[in-house]
């Protein structure tokens, strides 16, 4: 990837806001799990699909924001190394 070779300022805060995105998937997606929980309490969510789906939505949410974050960080240090 030949783009990624020159960084700019641009590109590390397009993913600066791709990490927050990531967060913010995952900080949602408790609320979907705690619903699943419910749901299987009260017994109208009886296979446990939508805490299955949240748990997988917060995982998703933890790696996008950990590699959008390191891509964001990558691009800074090497933006301070080339001033």
């Amino acid at each position: 990837m030949p783009r990624m070779k020159n960084p700019t300022w641009p590109k590390a805060f397009a993913f600066i806001g791709l990490t927050i995105m990531g967060l913010a998937l995952a900080y949602y997606s408790t609320t979907i799990a705690t619903a699943g929980v419910g749901g299987f309490v009260f017994g109208t969510d009886r296979s446990g699909d939508v805490l299955s789906v949240g748990s997988a939505f917060v995982m998703v949410g933890v790696a996008m924001a950990a590699v959008f974050g390191f891509l964001a960080l990558t691009q800074i240090r090497a933006l301070g190394r080339r001033a």
